[in-house]
């Protein structure tokens, strides 16, 4: 594959979508597999994520949206019927991971998973109109406020079984599935939640002065140290922006608190080389992890066409760069349409599996790259 002769969409719609819609469907045991092996055959892990199920069913319901393949919306149906069957403890109450022929593995509720079972749930009542979708996307909303909120309502544990801390990555997608929920809806529950999320990462993930997203907090929303250091990840920081831009669309926010976030990212968080971006930093903008995960590119992308501070000759160079990076060093291999997850200190692919779970940042970021440029034809 020539990354100069090739772009995401034709990538998406021609060889990633129809290699999921073969390989990612479980025919035996219903939903979706958790990974295919390096050469593209699916792989049993001996488990699937919940949260994995919840993406899939966001990645096929949204492809069917676009009518970008044409057994999507059958592939959705079948996600969504595997999901009610085998992945609730309760009404609106979600498991964290199930045993491959879908019996339950571990019961506990997870927000991160939950936030993907949502994002799931709600794109596919937009595509349905199915009552029972949106039945399931009130009753989790319900769920999760009744089963892991911090005293004093000021955001969510991860799990029950994870508290004493309060973590920004469930925060995030929370927001995230809160938005895509209202778009589905347009139930105003949906927005006002989205507002309480914003107002904790406007209050206390984000260092008003740097820009620096926190990760780690404790119960009172203190920043927590890691390895004596407060750890950033540039591509949250990007994914943060993104959601703020798109909330904006919706609801009132602050566009100087995404723009502080972009400022740290771009100046601390990509290699000046190779316009990679770096897995982690530290708050203070030290390098600590130089590894590139596959989405924190995608991550990055998004929120380049969404930025409104740079100038248009820049913006568009910056896209072109992080598209091109994206289809030489993660798409390029051979079954076409899988990818590489991680690139190590040098630039080049570590083996392992291929996961599932990528497909869901891949196709957001697709998806808005086809509207960005639709835009720019227009």
């Amino acid at each position: 594959m020539n990354p100069a002769e090739m772009n995401l969409v034709s990538w998406m719609r021609e060889y990633a979508l129809p290699l999921w819609a073969s390989r990612g469907v479980d025919s035996k045991n219903g939903g979706f597999t958790e990974e295919l092996s390096p050469n593209g055959t699916p792989s049993d892990p001996g488990f699937k994520r919940v949260r994995v199920q919840g993406r899939q069913l966001f990645s096929f319901a949204t492809a069917a949206l676009l009518k970008w393949h044409p057994d999507a919306a059958a592939i959705a149906e079948r996600g969504f019927d595997f999901i009610q069957r085998h992945c609730q403890t309760g009404e609106g109450r979600w498991a964290h991971r199930l045993k491959t022929d879908g019996t339950i593995l571990d019961a506990e509720m997870d927000l991160y998973d939950t936030a993907f079972i949502m994002l799931g749930l709600s794109t596919y009542y937009r595509l349905t109109r199915d009552a029972g979708a949106l039945r399931l996307v009130e009753a989790t909303l319900a769920q999760v406020k009744s089963t892991l909120s911090v005293p004093g309502g000021r955001g969510y544990y991860q799990s029950l079984d994870d508290r004493g801390a309060l973590r920004q990555n469930p925060h995030m997608h929370w927001f995230e599935c809160m938005l895509y929920s209202f778009e589905a809806t347009k139930d105003p529950r949906y927005l006002e939640e989205a507002g309480r999320i914003y107002h904790i990462a406007k209050d206390h993930i984000i260092e008003p002065k740097t820009g620096a997203l926190r990760e780690l907090f404790d119960e009172k929303w203190k920043p927590m140290a890691e390895s004596g250091k407060i750890l950033v990840e540039p591509g949250h920081h990007y994914e943060w922006a993104w959601l703020l831009w798109k909330a904006g669309k919706v609801m009132t926010v602050d566009p100087a608190l995404g723009q502080s976030i972009l400022k740290f990212a771009d100046r601390y968080g990509v290699n000046s080389d190779t316009g990679l971006v770096y897995d982690q930093v530290s708050d203070q903008g030290k390098l600590t992890q130089p590894t590139h995960r596959l989405w924190v590119q995608t991550e990055a992308l998004k929120a380049w066409m969404a930025r409104a501070d740079q100038e248009k000759t820049r913006q568009a160079e910056r896209i072109r760069q992080i598209e091109t990076n994206l289809l030489r060093y993660y798409f390029d291999r051979e079954p076409m349409g899988s990818w590489g997850d991680r690139l190590d200190v040098n630039g080049t692919s570590q083996k392992g599996p291929v996961p599932a779970s990528s497909l869901y940042h891949i196709m957001v970021c697709v998806t808005e790259l086809a509207a960005w440029r639709s835009t720019k034809k227009s």
